[in-house]
């Protein structure tokens, strides 16, 4: 596979000679910002496994046709499947974590409603729209061809009950085991609260729900940077890096 080419999401089926029609956001940044032309390969891929490698066939003002001249084999998921559970932030961090978060190969991320959460998101389409273009986007630049499932904001104790990964850990930074001290398979489930941490009650609510409370040091951490060091630490101690 071409790794150099720019790459595409695009929700379609791939078979050998198909020909797809870009929508409008793509076909803009394509020809007005990458300046692509007739004949530009470009590799498209649907965030469930699947690419392909396509070939602008025609294109105009408003309409990019590609037409499909090889199917790659099926990617799997590689390493632990990681779901993380950040509490609501800001927008711009909130949006960083996302963006971070889907490069390091999260499964699924869910934005948490917790009893510290000083910013009150009113969720619309357009809202969480924005949050899979973000993850979209940082598919198309990483090489990912899995995007993370985006969940709605939920209250922490119903999204720590739906859970069901292998472990289970919350950031907390009076804990006793490191997050380095754990043994990590298959999949994680991670809890990250908001600047001022979870609250204790919060913190027993999680341990009896499975959650092993760790810590990444002693430093006071933005949840941004605590988001990218603790799934950075999972993925070194389950030795994918």
């Amino acid at each position: 596979m071409k790794m150099n080419l720019t790459r595409n999401f695009i929700d379609q089926t791939f078979s050998l000679n198909k020909k797809i029609i870009l929508e409008k956001s793509s076909t803009h940044h394509l020809l007005k910002v990458l300046r692509k032309k007739e004949g530009d390969e470009i590799i498209l891929f649907d965030g469930k496994g699947n690419s392909c490698l396509g070939v602008i066939s025609s294109l105009d003002r408003s309409n990019l046709e590609l037409e499909i001249i090889n199917v790659f084999e099926r990617t799997l998921r590689s390493g632990v499947d990681i779901n993380l559970g950040q509490s609501i932030i800001k927008s711009d961090p909130l949006h960083f974590i996302i963006q971070k978060a889907t490069e390091l190969g999260v499964a699924s991320f869910c934005p948490l409603i917790t009893d510290r959460s000083v910013v009150k998101l009113k969720i619309t389409k357009n809202k969480t729209l924005k949050w899979s273009l973000i993850a979209r986007g940082a598919c198309e630049q990483c090489g990912e061809n899995w995007l993370p499932i985006i969940k709605d904001p939920m209250r922490l104790d119903k999204w720590a009950e739906t859970e069901k990964s292998k472990i289970k850990i919350v950031l907390y930074p009076q804990a006793n085991n490191k997050i380095s001290d754990l043994d990590y398979k298959d999949s994680v489930s991670l809890a990250i609260g908001p600047e001022g941490d979870f609250t204790k009650y919060e913190i027993d609510s999680l341990t009896e729900k499975g959650f092993i409370p760790v810590t990444i040091g002693k430093r006071i951490l933005r949840a941004e940077t605590a988001a990218i060091s603790a799934i950075s630490s999972v993925r070194f101690g389950a030795k994918e890096f």
